[in-house]
Order: structure tokens, then sequence, then C-alpha cells
């Protein structure tokens, strides 16, 4: 088996993991996947809900999801689903230089980092959803936030700061918690303060599923 030595990761999405997740529960605006694309160097992961698993959903996520924001990246790696691998994605590949790797022929490492992701990401979802479990694809942006800003112990660092070389602006580092400050609208302050709320529940949780997941794979 070709293994992927560590200096052949030059920087962030030299080396991009793209798997699926679903079917789920339907949601109201006909959604039951996840793509799921892992950058192997910072860990920064973009997912999209999405209705089906064909090529152009792959194609579009690609495209305006992770390109259109990051660049393309040198490398992708997936399992040989048709998706990643009709004629349409290889023209994709061929036409923006992407060197195109399967996991059966790679670092199962690879592999293994975007399934211990996957199974984080569920466990965070069922936290928040609703007891019909049909509004998971509202609650995604949201966990994968948390996500990006959680301390990961392989990094020694968050996610979101191995990309972007800085620390985000959090709510929790703004001042509209401050009791003395006359909002205007009530509502505005409730609103505030529930966002705060959420979103540090967000942190704490993906925190604990990270050392789940860590603890599992080292068992």
């Amino acid at each position: 088996m070709q293994r992927m030595p560590v200096q052949d990761l030059s920087g962030p999405f030299s080396l991009l993991v793209v798997d699926a997740i679903g079917p789920l529960v339907v949601t109201p605006r006909g959604i039951k996947y996840i793509l799921v694309f892992v950058d192997y160097f910072t860990r920064w992961v973009e997912a999209f809900a999405v209705a089906s698993l064909d090529t152009n959903s792959f194609v579009d996520a690609m495209i305006e999801g992770v390109i259109c924001r990051h660049g393309v990246p040198e490398r992708l790696l997936s399992d040989r689903n048709s998706n990643f691998t009709s004629n349409l994605a290889r023209s994709l590949y061929e036409t923006l230089g992407i060197m195109k790797l399967f996991d059966s022929a790679y670092h199962p490492q690879t592999q293994g980092l975007v399934e211990r992701f996957n199974g984080t990401l569920m466990g965070m979802l069922r936290m928040y959803v609703s007891e019909t479990q049909t509004d998971w694809d509202v609650y995604l942006p949201r966990v994968l936030f948390a996500y990006r800003t959680a301390y990961h112990e392989g990094l020694g660092d968050t996610p979101f700061f191995s990309l972007y070389g800085r620390d985000p602006v959090l709510p929790i580092d703004l001042a509209f918690l401050n009791t003395g400050k006359d909002w205007k609208s009530n509502e505005v302050a409730v609103y505030r303060r529930n966002l705060y709320h959420s979103l540090r529940n967000s942190r704490r949780l993906v925190e604990r599923q990270l050392i789940k997941a860590q603890d599992r794979h080292e068992k």
C-alpha cells in the first residue's frame, strides 16, 4: 500500500478528503445527505447538505463550496463511488489539475480522518435536532463553526487558526452580554444572549466528542 510522506503536505488543501453521510431523515427542504470535505493539513472541514449524492451535487459543492472559497486542492482522496469517478468528475480533475487518489491505494489514516469527523458531526447534530429529526440541516452550519474553532489535540490548535493564522472573533469575545447596555429592543438582547449560550455549548460538545473519538482511535 502506498504511504503518504508527511513532507508531501505542502500546506492547506494540499490533500483534501471527501466522503458522504446518509441517507438521513429527509428535511422539509428535501435534504437527506451531507457531503464532507476535510483538509488533511489543517483539519478544516466543509460540509454541505444536499438532496442527492449524484455527480452534479458533488461537482457543485466542490466548485462553489471549496474551490471558490479556498482555491484548487492539489490532491483529492475519495472512495470509488460513481459520483467521484464519473466522466464529469474526471473532467473536473483534469481541467483543474487535481491529482485523484482512492482510499484503497493510499494511506488508511487519511480516510479514517473524515470517518472520525463524520461520527463527531452526527453526535453533535443528534444533540440539537428536534424529536422529528427533520431540522438537522438547519443546525449544520452552527455545528461546523463549533468544530472549526474547537481545540484539536493532533493539531495543537484549532482548524480555524491552522488555516487563517489567527483566532476568530467569537460571540463570547463581544460585549453583547453587558447588562448595563441599553438595548433598543428586548428581543435583540434575548436573541444575542441565546446565540451566545448556544455557540458556547456547541464548542463544549464538540470538544467532548473529539476526546471520545481520540480515545476510540487510540484503543
